[in-house]
């Protein structure tokens, strides 16, 4: 049975998370081009991280899977406004749009 992240996630009990992801299928992370996939993946943590109220503090990425240290900022994402909250996915996107996608090399500075 699935529990909501709302049931899941306390910021009131830890800030901190230790969040692991697996590939299916032995499958590896990492691939052929490992390097150029590893850098992928770093910047692609950096993004998101960028645009949520989540810090990661560490990670390591291995053959199949992924390890990540997070630390939750609810306070961060309280100050900000309708449209930062649509653009990190809190709140649904005019038109039923449920997560709102910036296309790379646009901003992702808003109020």
């Amino acid at each position: 049975m699935t529990i909501a992240r709302a049931h899941l996630v306390d910021p009131s009990v830890t800030r901190w998370y230790h969040c692991v992801t697996r590939c299916v299928r032995r499958a590896f992370l990492l691939g052929e081009g490992m390097h150029d996939r590893k850098g992928w993946i770093e910047h692609r943590l950096e993004e998101l991280a960028e645009i949520s109220s989540v810090a990661v503090a560490g990670f390591a990425n291995l053959d199949n899977h992924l390890h990540l240290l997070v630390r939750l900022d609810p306070d961060v994402a309280r100050g900000w406004s309708d449209d930062r909250r649509i653009l990190a996915g809190q709140l649904p996107a005019p038109g039923g749009v449920h997560r709102a996608v910036v296309p790379r090399g646009q901003s992702r500075d808003l109020p």
